[in-house]
């Protein structure tokens, strides 16, 4: 849902939908128009996992932004046409959910209007994309949650699912090559690899940024604010009382009035002997149903009221200390029950919080000044593009600065991938602030470009044993190869394996038959025994794998049994479950596809 919305906006990311009359659109969809600002924004944002990207790489990713953008606003257009509809209510109920209204658990109106003024987006506007957002799920909904799985499907995925395949296989080590490699052939791959011989582009920062947490250092607050904030709080630093409890269980073994009346005859047999003064715990060892706590003399150990089930609590708790209760009837069965300690319930002294509260109070009253500082930031460093200085003055901040750092990696503030998502972005490389970027803790951050180095080649001197190194285990790896290959010849000539992997000084392994999740064997080697063919009886499949350690393997399939189809059960349900989703989504994308090749699409030639 939030990705149908637009959303995460986090603090400042919600999507402005203003001025774009100014603009010439990218793509014009059944009339509506798509401007580049919303292609740049969901590209950006498609970059947060997909670090160092090539500029192919990057050129292909934005081609499948503007492509789904596309796709998005044919099926709204669609969903939009029919007769179906999406409540006020619905609206309210969705926005109030979202984390970014909250305070303490709950909507807070204030920063609502905070959020949506800083994004000089009215509420009107807002509610109306949530509505849109809505109804095109309601209308996805419509196609993914129609689909389902027949037996006969879900019986064939739980046999190939619980299939397991019996194999036996020889490991070929990987030898140390000492070859001499020649020159000429080390200057090829160089100039062949050059690619992968780069020092990556770097980059360092000029940045502000604001804190929560430094802001509510600054806020004083005095006794009697907090005085005031314990007594709201009270109940949050209230310890229940609570009680050391013993029972004796006599369990009532089937259902009906018969199996009732034996086991309350029981109990009560049980308490006749307590009230003789035999002792508790030695009778709970001798005749609790509940082997556990029977272990114990009966003892549950310091409970709360509320982790006990409703009867058995009200008779616990209402007990005096070191009293058998009457007969106790629960889900269970029957209990006699024994308080023998008693904690009452405390609450924390205002002295005892009073550090807690301060910080409390604290943040409470620095949060909406943190919001308006960070609107302040983010206009400032929208209306001066070229400088930090203009928000630094005029918020009193001092402009920090990173070291050089990558995209895959940074210290300090560069730690963060989103500063090193944000430091790289078009907009900062082009000599722009950034948006400010929102980081955990309660920090947001503008920050721009102070030095650039591009990326650049390094010397052959520099990588030299490098390829060397790269060869001789190329050279290694060929030679395990080779070496399986001759393995795998003599094993369809008839002989065994065993026999063949012995002439090389090799041992045979012969893991317990493996299933598709078994962790027996190397992973490659799993994937390589369920992609071999069926063998014919008393003729095992053979065939070579390579592992990522450069190692070969020579595998030998030797029988196949199909899993039970198992047609009932939670196995069975969670199965047609997901051919159920797996049928609705690919219908779904069927559906899409035809919508969007019967839409009326203009695209820009440049874009």
């Amino acid at each position: 849902m939030l990705i149908l919305i637009g959303v995460p906006f986090a603090l400042w990311g919600i999507q402005n939908y203003l001025d774009t009359a100014k603009e010439t659109p990218v793509a014009v969809v059944e009339g509506r128009e798509i401007f580049d600002r919303d292609v740049h924004r969901a590209y950006e944002q498609s970059l947060a996992n997909l670090p160092g990207l090539a500029q192919a790489e990057e050129q292909r990713l934005k081609r499948e932004t503007l492509e789904k953008l596309i796709m998005d606003e044919v099926i709204a257009q669609r969903a939009e046409a029919t007769s179906l509809a999406v409540s006020d209510a619905d609206v309210r109920s969705f926005i109030q959910s979202l984390p970014y209204f909250q305070s303490d658990g709950k909507f807070d109106r204030e920063k609502y209007k905070v959020l949506l003024s800083a994004q000089g987006v009215a509420p009107a506007q807002f509610a109306a994309q949530v509505r849109r957002a809505l109804l095109m799920e309601q209308y996805q909904r419509g196609i993914l949650d129609s689909a389902f799985a027949t037996k006969s499907q879900t019986e064939a995925l739980l046999r190939l699912k619980n299939q397991e395949r019996e194999i036996e296989y020889v490991k070929i080590p990987l030898k140390t090559s000492r070859q001499n490699i020649p020159e000429e052939e080390i200057q090829s791959y160089y100039r062949e690899h050059g690619q992968d011989f780069r020092n990556p582009e770097r980059i360092a920062v000029d940045y502000l940024v604001i804190s929560l947490e430094q802001l509510a250092k600054d806020v004083q607050v005095t006794d009697q604010d907090l005085q005031r904030l314990y007594e709201e709080q009270k109940a949050s630093f209230r310890t229940e009382e609570r009680r050391r409890i013993s029972h004796i269980l006599v369990p009532i073994e089937s259902s009906g009035n018969e199996a009732e009346k034996v086991a309350l005859a029981k109990i009560g047999q049980i308490r006749e002997r307590l009230s003789k003064g035999e002792d508790f715990a030695m009778v709970a060892k001798e005749s609790s149903g509940d082997p556990v706590s029977a272990k114990q003399g009966g003892d549950l150990g310091l409970l709360e009221k509320k982790n006990l089930e409703e009867g058995f609590a009200k008779a616990a708790f209402s007990l005096p200390l070191n009293t058998v209760s009457e007969p106790v009837r629960t889900s269970y069965g029957y209990h006699l029950i024994k308080v023998t300690e008693i904690v009452p319930e405390k609450i924390k002294p205002f002295d005892e919080v009073k550090d807690e509260l301060r910080k409390t109070a604290q943040h409470n009253a620095a949060e909406n000044r943190y919001y308006e500082i960070g609107q302040i930031l983010a206009e400032q460093a929208y209306e001066h593009p070229d400088s930090l200085e203009p928000a630094a003055k005029r918020l009193g901040l001092s402009v920090e600065h990173t070291n050089l750092f990558t995209r895959d990696q940074g210290e300090g503030l560069a730690a963060e991938p989103k500063i090193r998502e944000a430091a790289f972005s078009e907009d900062v490389l082009k000599g722009r602030n950034s948006e400010p970027v929102e980081l955990e803790n309660d920090r947001a951050v503008v920050l721009r470009m102070r030095e650039y180095q591009p990326a650049s080649d390094k010397s052959l001197a520099e990588v030299r044993d490098t390829i060397v190194a790269t060869l001789r285990r190329e050279d290694a790896r060929r030679e395990a190869r080779a070496q399986a290959q001759t393995l795998l010849s003599q094993v369809r000539e008839g002989r065994s394996l065993a026999d063949a992997a012995r002439g090389i000084g090799l041992g045979v392994v012969k893991p317990a038959p493996l299933r598709r999740d078994s962790t027996t064997a190397p992973p490659a080697v799993v994937t390589a025994a369920f992609k071999a063919p069926r063998p014919e009886p008393g003729k095992p499949s053979f065939a070579t794998v390579d592992l990522d350690s450069g190692e070969s393997v020579v595998l030998g399939l030797l029988a196949v049994k199909d899993g039970s189809p198992a047609p009932e059960g939670k196995e069975a349900e969670l199965a047609r479950d997901f051919l159920g989703r797996a049928l609705g989504q690919q219908e779904f994308a069927a559906f899409a596809a035809r919508l969007r090749e019967r839409a009326d699409v203009q695209i820009k030639p440049e874009s």
